[in-house]
């Protein structure tokens, strides 16, 4: 099932933006775009809808306006650069309140909420070949944006878990697999990689320095785990 959205915002860009990030993830489709909530209500008539993502400072009807006005409204994320109207938001049962500029981590988090709600389960993941077995082998294929993208080992900061993805950031860019992060700490081989968090397996080749409970790794400060301490502490040291 994919979830159909609608986009409503007055300003180009961030429709353009939100429309990027739709077409990144399988399960939503973005069947329209609305510059104002007069025209969303014409299409909210004409059309099945299962999420709007919603501006609040609009010309003519604001969102919250147009909110109070949906006798039987789809889900609601709100998208908006004013923080101060969370609280309001979730009078009207809003999924999530993303403040603009969004991140695309921070988009894909609330796709996450937004299956729960309608009771989604992802599809299978795709099958990733191994390398744990085979010393040889310094890249994966990772299916992204449904193409098979070719990334080496060597260029791999870290792994993120996302629930049921996981964003594989490397020294380019960063990259949403549909694979939890157990299963694809797996395909990366033991000497080089390691789990330091229920969040984060991370290259220990790319580790700058140790802080805390804490390694600096592609300018970023990651936490390890407190059951995770004394063996990543030994092996990074020892690496």
């Amino acid at each position: 099932m994919q979830i159909k959205c609608l986009i409503i915002d007055d300003e180009p860009l961030a429709i353009k933006v939100i429309e990027k990030y739709v077409d990144e993830v399988d399960e939503l489709q973005c069947v329209g775009k609305c510059e104002n909530a007069l025209e969303a209500l014409k299409m909210l008539q004409e059309n099945k809808v299962d999420l709007i993502f919603l501006d609040i400072n609009m010309p003519k009807l604001t969102g919250m306006e147009l909110l109070q006005t949906l006798k039987d409204p789809p889900l609601v994320v709100i998208t908006t650069a004013y923080r101060e109207y969370a609280v309001e938001s979730y009078d009207y049962d809003v999924v999530d309140y993303l403040v603009k500029p969004i991140e695309f981590p921070r988009f894909f988090r609330m796709v996450q909420k937004v299956m729960g709600r309608l009771k989604i389960k992802p599809n299978s993941p795709q099958p990733q070949p191994t390398t744990s077995n085979d010393p040889k082998q310094d890249h994966l294929f990772l299916k992204v944006d449904k193409k098979m993208v070719k990334v080496f080992l060597k260029d791999i900061l870290y792994v993120e878990s996302l629930k049921d993805y996981v964003m594989v950031h490397t020294i380019n860019e960063d990259l949403i697999v549909h694979h939890n992060l157990q299963s694809f700490t797996e395909l990366l081989p033991a000497e080089t990689f390691m789990r330091i968090h229920r969040s984060y397996t991370v290259s220990l080749e790319k580790i700058k320095a140790i802080d805390g409970n804490q390694v600096e790794i592609g300018g970023k400060y990651l936490p390890i785990g407190r059951n995770y301490q004394p063996e990543v502490k030994s092996k990074i040291l020892n690496s």
